[in-house]
């Protein structure tokens, strides 16, 4: 039997949810006999797909069970987080300009909560205030039906001058008593989960398969991994990384998963041209305004929560792979850096000493 036997999870070029990194992960599933295969479960979720797969799981109620939470925590998710549904709770959040304390749910108070102390944690590298930049850049929710290459006009000095002034973490100030509230201190100020909320909905659904019984399982969604226990004919959960191509998929790294969650953040795809053939990456730093370049292609990192994997990917593409390492190794944070060469096809690896652990 090989190693593993890659499959391609998530279309990323296609992704509206997904706008601060380009996740490409692919889950290793091994080739066993059809009498000892898991329950396989799989569908569309957040412009992208989920797969979920659970030992033991065997009789029809149990796998209706696990289907139901599924699809309950995917309705949650972007009934309170998605930007591209009007009607969602954070959607009408970024309408408001009272600027006075709103209430808000305890899905949304969660995901802001966390996504604040990553914003701490590395020093405003990720920021979900980050919206109006992106909509400079062309990756607003407008642009979700935009094809991943297009010709644009990038924004002037002036232009993102005055939009840096609604953008800042700090500027969004959290409480819990006496409710779970929120208030925008900034004008203009709008909100984006898209570089978390994948995240989120891996933990959750995570939990909730957990109090089902079933203990040993992985729940993907768009290449937000996490994976608990062990595969039922024994061992970790074994998956690759994907090269960081521009077309095609290829697996790069190997690595044994046990409870624990891998995200990647990369700025190989969903580009924006301009008239004078001048890439620009759709990871934006919140902290100068300007899209990301350099040789660094893509981040992975790997966290017990999916939601932190996730956020401190993106925030790690935005430092590049000196501040990035240096950031990891401080902490100890698994984080593979994977950098473009002078030879296309070749890539310069770099990672932290705590993903050495992880290595296939």
């Amino acid at each position: 039997m090989p190693p593993f036997d890659a499959r391609p999870v998530r279309p990323c070029n296609r992704v509206p949810w997904r706008r601060l990194g380009t996740c490409t992960v692919l889950v290793a599933v091994s080739a066993c006999s059809r009498t000892m295969e898991p329950a396989q479960f799989a569908g569309p979720a957040m412009g992208t797909t989920y797969h979920v797969t659970v030992s033991g799981a065997d009789s029809w109620q149990e796998r209706r069970a696990v289907q139901s939470a599924i699809d309950r925590v995917l309705a949650e998710t972007e009934r309170h987080l998605s930007t591209y549904d009007e009607t969602s709770e954070i959607s009408l959040l970024n309408r408001d300009e009272s600027r006075s304390w709103r209430d808000v749910s305890p899905t949304l108070f969660v995901v802001l909560r966390e996504a604040r102390e990553v914003s701490e944690r590395t020093g405003g590298a990720f920021d979900v205030t980050v919206a109006p930049l992106l909509e400079l850049w062309g990756y607003g929710p407008e642009s979700a039906e935009v094809s991943g290459r297009t010709t644009f006009t990038p924004p002037t000095f002036d232009q993102l001058r005055q939009a840096r002034e609604s953008v800042g973490y700090a500027r969004l100030e959290l409480r819990q008593e006496p409710r779970r509230s929120v208030r925008k201190s900034a004008s203009g100020m709008r909100l984006t989960v898209d570089g978390i909320a994948p995240g989120y909905a891996v933990d959750r659904i995570a939990t909730e398969v957990r109090a089902l019984g079933h203990q040993d399982f992985i729940v993907e969604i768009g290449g937000e991994v996490r994976a608990a226990g062990q595969r039922r004919e024994g061992g970790p959960w074994r998956i690759a990384i994907e090269a960081p191509l521009a077309t095609g998929r290829e697996p790069l790294v190997g690595l044994r998963l046990h409870d624990a969650a891998v995200s990647t953040s990369g700025d190989y795809r969903d580009a924006r041209i301009d008239t004078a053939g001048h890439s620009y990456s759709h990871t934006i730093d919140p902290r100068s305004g300007h899209t990301v370049a350099g040789a660094l292609a893509s981040v992975t990192v790997i966290d017990e929560k999916a939601i932190r994997a996730d956020a401190y990917a993106t925030a790690l593409m935005v430092m590049g792979t000196e501040a990035g390492l240096a950031w990891a190794q401080a902490l100890r944070v698994p984080a593979l850096f994977v950098e473009r060469t002078a030879t296309p096809g070749e890539w310069r690896i770099v990672e932290s000493p705590a993903f050495e652990e992880w290595r296939e």
